[in-house]
């Protein structure tokens, strides 16, 4: 008697009939999350009155986005993920609440603990793609995770584009300058939690059957695994491919974080205007999503820790160009964009590495320390990133990029060397 590990059609169908929520959700939450997003260190500048507070709103957002990540992880384990997604929205639109009122009073210290809140939306869209990847079967799961950053990319490249129209809106509803675009955030997170809500499946998660077909054959050590990493003994990951994984997310994020924070203000420096700025924004968001469906048919050919290599590359160049023409436009624009490019191929990645070959539990507690790690490393650099711009330069913030890009090569490196089967080259 064999017992079925793939789920049925009829259990696939009943999964897919609420699907669609799921990436609406992250797709509303996104941008919601790039909106505010994108008006916040101008904001804090000008309730701070100092370009080292440019930095200050994307460190606690990343320190709060780590800090729910963990909250999120274990509620999902307990009550399962969209009810624990939904409160991590919910959470986030009161965040947006408390900025806009911190705007209206004209204090950046409730503006810093609305973005501390505001974190738990991101940490919200950023998880869901875990619980897209979840919802397929195995050697679908890279597709659903790629294909729910797609659906990410949607909202988070319309939302810099609202940047001036939010502030318009916001004005003439009688609020301060960029309150407006924060309002739209918190009731783009309000619409993002009931998504959420509404995409909870009627059944168990494919991903629960992890165990192969009766009568199989398991995979040779070193074998390309369906979800796009290399297999180990008996299928079973390792501590190296967790260390892995949240070394590549956090890396790469740090990278992005440390460029991007200071990115508005820079523009600014160069006289572009707002709508500029949310135009550049929108593109870069772009490049760190859109491609994600290449990201990941590179990792299922090459292997996740190839294409991490690949990211480090991308991203250290980038770097080094925003570091040589700081004072261009065109050439900031290029880089930014290559920077997102770049961040995305090692989230699929990294994601990747976390993601397979693990049952549920340790799967859910490791996808949430990839946020951590992503988060904790971000919040230096989003700190530092403001006060490096004020006193060396737009160059000298691009410059450090290219040091955490070159550890990144180093790290990817070391991966794909350990994952490599025995007698290939």
């Amino acid at each position: 008697m064999t017992t079925e590990s793939a789920p049925t059609r009829a259990t696939t169908d009943r999964l897919s009939a609420r699907t669609p929520f799921l990436p609406i959700g992250a797709a509303v939450g996104a941008l919601a999350n790039s909106v505010a997003g994108s008006a916040a260190g101008l904001l804090a500048v000008r309730l701070g009155g100092e370009a080292w507070f440019a930095g200050w709103p994307q460190a606690m957002l990343v320190i709060g986005t780590a800090l729910a990540a963990l909250a999120i992880s274990r509620a999902s384990r307990r009550g399962g993920r969209s009810p624990a997604l939904a409160a991590g929205a919910a959470l986030a639109a009161i965040g947006a609440a408390v900025v806009v009122w911190s705007a209206i009073v004209g204090a950046i210290g409730p503006m810093l603990l609305g973005s501390l809140v505001f974190g738990a939306g991101n940490a919200a869209v950023m998880l869901s793609r875990y619980a897209a990847a979840e919802r397929a079967t195995t050697e679908h799961r890279v597709r659903a995770l790629t294909r729910l950053l797609v659906a990410t990319s949607v909202g988070a490249v319309i939302g810099p584009l609202l940047l001036a129209p939010s502030d318009v809106a916001g004005q003439a509803m009688g609020m301060p300058p960029l309150a407006g675009c924060f309002a739209l955030g918190a009731l783009g997170f309000a619409v993002a939690a009931g998504a959420f809500v509404a995409s909870a499946p009627r059944v168990p998660s494919a991903a629960r059957s992890m165990a192969p077909p009766a009568g199989g054959t398991a995979p040779a050590r070193g074998a390309i695994s369906a979800d796009g990493g290399r297999m180990t003994g008996g299928g079973r990951t390792t501590r190296r491919d967790t260390i892995l994984g949240v070394g590549i997310l956090s890396l790469a994020n740090i990278v992005m974080v440390i460029v991007m924070t200071v990115v508005p203000v820079h523009l600014e420096h160069l006289h572009a205007d707002l709508g500029t700025v949310g135009l550049l924004i929108s593109a870069h968001i772009a490049a760190m999503f859109a491609p994600s469906p290449l990201s990941g048919l590179l990792v299922g050919r090459w292997g996740a820790e190839r294409v991490a290599a690949v990211s480090a590359v991308a991203l250290g160049a980038a770097s080094l160009m925003a570091a040589s023409v700081p004072h261009s436009l065109p050439g900031v624009a290029v880089s930014v964009v290559v920077i997102g490019a770049g961040w995305n191929l090692a989230l699929v990645a990294g994601s990747t590495v976390l993601a397979r070959d693990a049952a549920e539990r340790v799967r859910l507690r490791r996808e949430g320390w990839g946020e951590v790690g992503m988060g904790l490393a971000a919040a230096g650099g989003g700190a530092a990133s403001g006060i490096l711009l004020q006193a060396a330069g737009f160059a000298s913030v691009a410059a450090t990029a290219g040091v955490f890009a070159a550890a990144l090569v180093a790290a990817a490196a070391t991966g794909a060397a350990r994952s490599r089967p025995a007698g290939r080259p």
